[in-house]
């Protein structure tokens, strides 16, 4: 390694560019293409070598010292808060103020706990005497100095704790799909450092969501009651469904009049990192008709006297029913 600096006209310990430097302006000298020397070539290879070799192990070095631990900073304690959000606000994401609090010294009594009164008062505690009773006997009265008065009082401001709340509001972004338990991290947002070269703590918000008047979540689906028309389960056809999203409209098979379940893929509440949604499930409650007019009763009675001709085919468990208990011959009243 010494002969590749003094092959270079170099001290050891010089740096990278001075390397690089000293290897340029001895290659345009040397090199074979400039110089007619006959040892030129060998030369110039011999300048290379010992170029290749100090860039070489400087680059070991500095990759070394790059990935040495660097001494830690002093750092402040996380501060750790919760965070409510509607579910609406977790499944579209919002930004959410937090009201971060912390105590100072009190401005008004700068710390001491005490206010300066405009005009003496009597001791409270003495009661003017200067003395207090004791278990043995008379002692000197601590609150006035033994004075039997009293020039300071406890401030009104702090309540002679000397501390007050001071604060700011902070603006989180809250990304979309935040569960109940999870935590946000808001870097250099905790408890200052207990000394003045170093850094603040993190700020941790501990997720919870509040309950929802109409979803409510099962994993990552999210699930709701629909009431919906008897008729509209027998038919079939279009339904508008409601989502955290807006609504949607969906098409439901014809089938039974019996409670069902709806499922929307991806529709449910937001995974993040790539993952897809969970699933809206449609819980559909059938609804039978109320309080029918005069008119609707008719089409009803019309709707009925069609399905009690047909009742093998639309109705079979009361056809068998009435099968089974109306189509014997009636027995004889007992006497």
């Amino acid at each position: 390694m010494n002969d590749a600096y003094s092959l270079l006209g170099l001290s050891p310990g010089v740096s990278r560019q001075d390397v690089k430097r000293a290897f340029r302006r001895l290659a345009m000298h040397w090199h074979p293409d400039r110089n007619p020397d006959p040892a030129a070539q060998d030369h110039f290879r011999a300048l290379r070598a010992a170029y290749e070799n100090l860039i070489a192990g400087q680059q070991d070095v500095e990759e070394i010292v790059q990935e040495a631990p660097q001494p830690q900073r002093p750092r402040g304690a996380d501060r750790r808060q919760d965070l409510a959000l509607d579910l609406e606000e977790a499944f579209l994401g919002c930004e959410k103020p937090v009201r971060l609090a912390r105590d100072i010294d009190c401005e008004a009594c700068g710390g001491s706990g005490e206010e300066h009164l405009t005009h003496s008062r009597l001791c409270e505690h003495c009661h003017g005497s200067g003395r207090v009773r004791a278990k043995g006997g008379l002692q000197h009265c601590e609150a006035c100095d033994g004075r039997g008065y009293r020039t300071r009082r406890p401030c009104s401001t702090c309540l002679g704790s000397g501390r007050t709340q001071a604060g700011r509001t902070l603006a989180v972004k809250v990304p979309p799909g935040l569960l109940t338990g999870d935590e946000l991290r808001i870097v250099r947002e905790g408890e200052p450092s207990p000394e003045a070269e170093g850094e603040p703590g993190d700020l941790r918000l501990r997720i919870s969501l509040n309950t929802h008047a109409l979803y409510r979540l099962d994993g990552r689906d999210l699930r709701l009651v629909r009431p919906v028309s008897a008729l509209r389960l027998l038919s079939g056809g279009e339904l508008t469904v409601p989502t955290l999203a807006g609504p949607v409209v969906v098409h439901i098979e014809a089938g039974s009049a019996a409670p069902r379940e709806l499922r929307i893929e991806n529709a449910g509440y937001p995974s993040g990192r790539g993952q897809p949604a969970g699933a809206l499930v449609v819980e559909l409650q059938p609804m039978l008709p109320e309080d029918c007019d005069p008119q609707l009763r008719r089409l009803i009675a019309e709707l009925d006297a069609e399905l009690s001709r047909k009742s093998a085919r639309y109705l079979p468990e009361l056809a068998r029913w009435e099968a089974s208990w109306l189509g014997r011959k009636s027995a004889s009243p007992r006497r």
